[in-house]
């Protein structure tokens, strides 16, 4: 039996309205998976480790077990899901997809 744990998923965003924020939010509860979030604006180390990953200042930046994701589609999203070991079509369908 293999002793596996779900990689960490770590989001960089905002709380000010952002689609791509919300569309990663909104992927992620869908799909019923836990995740840390920082807000880049309130917590400048955040957002210095935001640009230290990515090279950039955007958001969401996700962070799947070892893919940085930089305003990803939700098809990207499930990507490096699966890539880190998640079953995101079992997730799916718990979630009525």
């Amino acid at each position: 039996m293999t002793d596996w744990t779900r990689p960490e998923i770590v989001m960089y965003a905002r709380e000010r309205f952002c689609p791509d924020v919300n569309r990663a939010r909104g992927r992620l509860g869908e799909l019923n998976l836990p995740w840390t979030e920082y807000d880049t604006e309130r917590d400048a180390d955040a957002k210095d480790r935001m640009i230290e990953l990515s090279g950039r200042q955007s958001v969401p930046t996700l962070l799947i077990g070892d893919r940085v994701l930089v305003e990803p589609s939700v098809a990207e999203i499930d990507d490096a899901l699966t890539a880190a070991g998640f079953d995101v079509a079992a997730l799916a369908s718990v979630a009525g997809e």
